[in-house]
């Protein structure tokens, strides 16, 4: 328990100690949770969404003995161990739990949904083609080749920016479904 809240300390999570921490489904699942949801979840409510998935049924279906065996569980080990370090602020008193800034360090492990972004694939097709129509031209002794080679370069620059500052933009980052956090 030491060594945990001496790493909450340090200005950087050490790869070895996020890895332990995504180690568990259940912890995986707390941090989707509130990473997708956007504000804090009260213990109640974390533990009643997680048996719901561990279980493969929603929320309203669930027996009590699911629930409590998931509740107590996050209670005693999980969210103690996210928040010493520092992934989490977990209030026993309350029984909420809010990701801390440090969170971002540990979900930039997890897999991240794509869709989100813009596909880009067929812009490149598009730069291909309009590279082969000029190298054809360029052969044909119809373009010169540093034309031809400028506008190709100055094509796919312009490419790679745009896609480049389109996923900086996008800033938010969507974890993938749940499937495949397991």
């Amino acid at each position: 328990m030491q060594r945990e809240t001496l790493m909450a300390e340090e200005t950087e999570l050490a790869l070895d100690d996020a890895f332990n921490i995504l180690s568990n489904s259940r912890r995986r699942y707390i941090l989707y949770y509130l990473y997708t949801r956007g504000e804090p979840a009260t213990i109640d409510e974390l533990a009643g969404q997680i048996a719901a998935w561990e279980n493969e049924i929603p929320v309203e279906d669930l027996d009590d003995t699911a629930r409590r065996r998931v509740y107590v569980s996050l209670y005693q080990t999980h969210l103690p161990k996210l928040d010493d370090f520092g992934i989490a602020d977990y209030d026993r008193d309350d029984g909420t739990v809010t990701l801390t800034e440090r969170a971002e360090e540990i979900v930039r492990y997890l897999p991240v949904e794509e869709s989100d972004h813009r596909d880009f694939t067929w812009y490149y097709v598009g730069l291909s083609a309009v590279a082969v129509v000029l190298l054809v031209a360029v052969a044909a002794n119809v373009l010169v080749p540093a034309i031809a080679a400028v506008v190709i370069a100055v094509g796919l620059l312009a490419l790679v920016g745009a896609q480049f500052l389109s996923r900086r933009s996008d800033g938010s980052r969507d974890l993938l479904e749940l499937e495949d956090l397991e």
